[in-house]
């Protein structure tokens, strides 16, 4: 029995679900364990239908089978049905009350989380590992720290909690500070601040560490060769991996990914073929090379070879096509089964956001609530990024207010908006309340304020938030946020301070940059300082400049945010030739005519056509059929 039990566990993992079920239905005798087998390998497919039908089924229960269906429901967001549960079990122990505490964490419920995590009888140190790392995640550090100072027991996992969480915030001096000073170290606190380092840009350091090490797991291993691949330090990496003195799947993954975010695809596809077990990284890794390439016709062709999918593979897939394709490889991933994760809601987002087509967005709104992912933070946040990229800035402030927890990305989200649409006021004082909520910000935030800035022409303001990324924050900045100053500064006259702000760069700069200032130099008539400026330019990219005099004015493409008048025509064309899923019902209905009920008003709105030209387009293109009812409207 314990082999067919740990045959139906390895048919979950490797995504066959199929022949899981089918190993469980012809078991003779089962037990407990094995309907624990079933409950969690459904849950971890995201099949929460399905383990719901095993526990209601099995003959008996216990902690592990109450514990995994709760992990479900918290999971798939659907935390009334985990509480009710929660509710239901009599002898409450550890496991189930942080099972609780986690899924409210997970779906953003930080405040029912801690007053959860307050009515505990009794805690451990998962508990408080668990609320910590909590408020790690949604930018509460000094709340992380105030719960670890009043933890009764201090122990190495308790330790590890604050160490990561300073790590994943980029604080690497206080990750240090914290690594020096702790009583105890484990192989987990070394790794830690390895990582550390090497996110940090500090590969000595890093290296030095690993070569400190009392002891080192393949853990180890892998987080130093994850480092040099993080810092572009491919032939490294691979040194590295090839003295390794056990590899497991993870390594190989890590060094196929590396490979890949580094260009190197066909390097990647020897390690891919030279791989002794390939699992659903493995292939996904591989599929995301193809996508990387725009060969989305092999991709698509690797796509359908695989022998096993999940959401990743779909979210890569959905993402890679950035067309009316990716709505209908939706629509065909939730036929198939897939329950869409939060992965796939921001893909599917995203898209709608690169496209501005504000019609899809809205629909994968009404199916985001629908489903239960609306407090999200992670789906919320690309929905105001959705919402502002298709000009609707009020419906992405509307999500952003709706928010119970909101982390870094969600805050930068609103700010981008609010700042790329001109409403700098609203984003400097968004800015504000970010730091009263004691929400951390990161080189994205300073790139809003400045970009707010600069469509304000708030000089001051914009050297004050440039100057505090270094002094107040400890951010380097980057070149983007240089193009910014840049940009301000030349809108507002100041060619001399831009132009010696840029000398003094130890990097170069994009070309856009330098055609900022160029225009500047234009519209001020500062023809010395220009003829400088295009000598540059030419060196960098001959082609984009030819005599001063017929350089035509073109803003800088910084934090560039469409507008409603940015919706092409081409693309409307495009997009009804394709079919609308209809999300609001969640039954795969397909007529064509039913998009043109959806979209033709909002259209027509949007760039002030009449409606009866629009439709006489789509009835050219084949798009609606000539007979149909459309065809009188007006």
């Amino acid at each position: 029995m314990y082999q067919l039990n740990s045959r139906i566990m390895r048919c979950f993992k490797d995504g066959d679900i199929e022949t899981a079920r089918r190993v469980f239905d012809e078991m003779p005798h089962k037990n407990v364990v094995t309907w624990n087998c079933m409950i969690s390998g459904y849950v971890r497919n995201k099949m929460i239908r399905e383990a719901g039908e095993v526990f209601d089924t099995m003959p008996s229960r216990n902690v592990v089978s109450w514990t995994a269906m709760l992990n479900g429901y918290a999971k798939s967001g659907r935390l009334e049905e985990a509480r009710n549960l929660f509710d239901q079990i009599h002898n409450k122990n550890i496991v189930c009350w942080n099972s609780m505490i986690s899924g409210y964490i997970f779906n953003g419920r930080m405040d029912v989380a801690r007053e959860l995590f307050d009515a505990m009888p009794i805690k451990n140190t998962v508990s408080w590992v668990i609320v910590v790392e909590g408020y790690f995640r949604y930018g509460m550090v000094q709340k992380a720290k105030e719960l670890f100072n009043h933890a009764p027991v201090k122990n190495v996992s308790l330790y590890n909690a604050l160490l990561c969480g300073y790590v994943e915030i980029g604080s690497v001096e206080a990750s240090w500070e914290l690594f020096m000073g702790m009583p105890e170290r484990d192989v987990a606190s070394w790794t830690t601040m390895i990582t550390g380092f090497s996110r940090a840009g500090k590969m000595e350091n890093a290296r030095g560490l690993f070569e400190e090490m009392p002891k080192k797991d393949v853990i180890a291993w892998t987080a130093m060769i994850q480092g040099y691949l993080h810092n572009n330090l491919v032939e490294d990496a691979q040194k590295l991996f090839n003295k390794m003195p056990h590899r497991d799947t993870i390594a190989w993954n890590s060094m196929i990914g590396g490979h890949i975010q580094n260009g190197r695809f066909e390097d990647a596809l020897e390690l891919f073929m030279k791989m002794p077990r390939l699992d659903i990284v493995s292939w996904n890794s591989i599929l995301q090379g193809y996508v990387q390439q725009d060969d989305m016709i092999t991709a698509s062709n690797f796509f359908n070879q695989m022998p096993h999918k999940d959401e990743t593979s779909w979210n890569i897939m959905i993402t890679g096509y950035q067309s009316d394709e990716s709505f209908i490889l939706f629509s065909q991933m939730l036929g198939t089964g897939f329950k869409p994760d939060q992965g796939t809601l921001t893909s599917v987002i995203s898209v709608c956001g690169a496209l501005a087509a504000h019609g899809w967005g809205r629909s994968v709104h009404l199916y985001v609530i629908k489903i239960g992912y609306e407090n999200d933070t992670a789906v919320s946040s690309s929905l105001i990024s959705m919402y502002s990229k298709c000009g609707f800035v009020n419906d992405a402030a509307l999500v952003f207010e709706k928010m119970i927890n909101r982390d870094t990305v969600a805050w930068n989200a609103i700010i981008v908006a609010q700042a790329c649409h001109g409403f700098a006021v609203e984003a400097l004082k968004l800015f504000l309340l970010m730091i009263d909520a004691g929400v951390t910000p990161d080189h994205v935030t300073f790139l809003g304020i400045l970009t707010a800035c600069g469509h304000a022409g708030l000089v001051d303001e914009g050297w004050k938030y440039f100057k505090a990324m270094e002094n107040d924050r400890n951010l380097i900045p980057k070149p983007e946020h240089y193009a910014c100053m840049v940009d301000l500064l030349g809108r507002s006259g100041l060619i001399a301070e831009a132009y010696e702000l840029v000398i003094q760069l130890p990097v170069d700069l994009p070309a856009y940059t330098w055609e900022a200032l160029l225009s500047s130099c234009r519209v001020h008539e500062n023809f010395g300082l220009g003829k400088l400026v295009a000598q540059k330019l030419t060196d960098i990219q001959s082609t984009n400049v030819g005599i001063l005099s017929k350089v035509q004015k073109q803003p800088p493409k910084i934090l560039a945010c469409p507008t409603r008048s940015n919706v092409r025509h081409e693309y409307f064309v495009k997009l009804f030739e394709g079919y609308l899923y209809r999300f609001i019902t969640g039954f795969a209905i397909w007529q064509p005519d039913f998009v043109v009920l959806c979209c033709t008003k909002s259209y027509c709105d949007l760039t002030g056509l009449r409606c009866d030209i629009v439709v006489q387009l789509l009835r050219s293109t084949k798009a609606i059929s000539q007979n149909s009812w459309l065809s009188n409207k007006r």
